[in-house]
């Protein structure tokens, strides 16, 4: 069965050049963004927060940046790639404190909902020779009994509720959810902007999910017929892993 990831889908859709890179040829990225380790350093202090939480240990917002910072120092190395003019490896790391300190001021002491699940893998078919994995950042229950799948984001740029809602990640994990747990009622999906300290909360109907899996099986039959993948040149390109090796950026 071919295995398809939210990741895998958009990486195709924004470059196909880069899905060859990634997917096809299976070349590991010769370098890492600022931005994937600011994002992956914020995940593992949540994942902490939360983890310790469903324990009943709930640590102070000191502790929590504490933590922070010994996950971004650990992951740290001087040759991440910074496009950003007038930032440095600190400007980087001060976002996610600052991200971490609003959150928790927001939040504490954590109890609007019941935490079920914190970055849980799952796959799911999405036809009968395809499915689709992912990870889902946290999961949890309400007092009403209704789920919520929650993400959180790190980027610098906040979109419109109606970009988000047509966003495929959250309802394929709600797909993904749906399908591990077929009683589950209501679903709320929550996308949390860390950096702008904002929320976008989005129910879907199970016609609007029955699109968004017509809308994916569709960029599979694409995929799957493609046997040429062209570059997409965009100014995105100079935060790719792949940059110094594509044919399309030589001499940029």
């Amino acid at each position: 069965m071919a295995s398809y990831s939210h990741s895998k889908l958009t990486t195709f859709q924004q470059c196909q050049q880069k899905y060859k890179f990634r997917y096809v040829d299976e070349i590991p990225p010769p370098v890492r963004s600022i931005e994937l380790h600011l994002g992956d350093s914020v995940h593992r202090a949540l994942q902490k927060l939360y983890g310790d939480a469903i324990h009943g240990a709930i640590h102070s917002c000191e502790d929590l940046l504490i933590f922070y910072r010994q996950i971004w120092e650990e992951g740290y190395t001087p040759n991440m790639r910074i496009v950003r003019s007038g930032t440095t490896p600190r400007t980087y790391l001060e976002r996610g404190r600052t991200m971490l300190e609003d959150y928790y001021k927001r939040f504490h002491p954590f109890q609007q909902s019941g935490t079920l699940e914190l970055e849980e893998k799952f796959t799911f078919p999405v036809s009968e020779k395809d499915e689709i994995r992912g990870v889902v950042d946290r999961l949890a229950r309400t007092a009403d009994g209704s789920l919520e799948i929650h993400d959180y984001k790190t980027s610098r740029t906040l979109p419109s509720p109606a970009k988000v809602g047509a966003d495929l990640q959250l309802a394929l994990y709600e797909l993904g959810l749906r399908h591990r747990r077929p009683d589950a009622r209501a679903i709320t999906l929550i996308w949390h902007y860390l950096a702008f300290d904002h929320e976008i909360q989005i129910t879907k109907t199970s016609r609007q999910l029955e699109a968004i899996k017509s809308e994916v099986l569709g960029i599979i039959a694409r995929i799957e017929a493609t046997s040429s993948f062209p570059a997409s040149v965009t100014p995105l390109c100079n935060w790719c892993e792949y940059k110094e090796m594509c044919p399309a950026m030589a001499g940029r």
